[in-house]
């Protein structure tokens, strides 16, 4: 029974972590973010609405309660953002929202 427990807690505290962090840099409207956003077809404002959202998923992913509202909207905002990579034929650009993705399946699934 412990091992789940703590792969439970590593694995959300690090999904937790990555929203964070992809939130902070989406929030810092850099100029090389917005343009990424602009190529993906999104307004350059959309970075900050991204942002909210993924800080509001690692804000959700720590709490038991609030759990896997967190785990949907992380997955929503992953695969949207795969998509868009996709649309926009830049697939060296996948990787990250992958991993965001795969982090939130092994948290998901360690939490059962």
């Amino acid at each position: 029974m412990f091992l789940p427990t703590t792969v439970f807690a590593v694995a959300t505290w690090l999904a937790a972590a990555a929203f964070l962090i992809g939130g902070a840099v989406n929030a810092s409207g850099a100029q090389a973010i917005r343009d990424d956003f602009r190529r993906y077809g999104f307004p350059p404002w959309w970075c900050w609405i991204t942002a909210a959202l993924e800080i509001a998923t690692a804000c959700l992913l720590v709490f038991p309660a609030t759990f896997y509202i967190g785990v949907a909207l992380g997955a929503c905002i992953m695969i949207a953002a795969i998509a868009s990579v996709i649309r926009a034929k830049n697939f060296r650009h996948i990787p990250p929202p992958a991993v965001f993705m795969l982090l939130l399946i092994v948290a998901a699934g360690t939490h059962f």
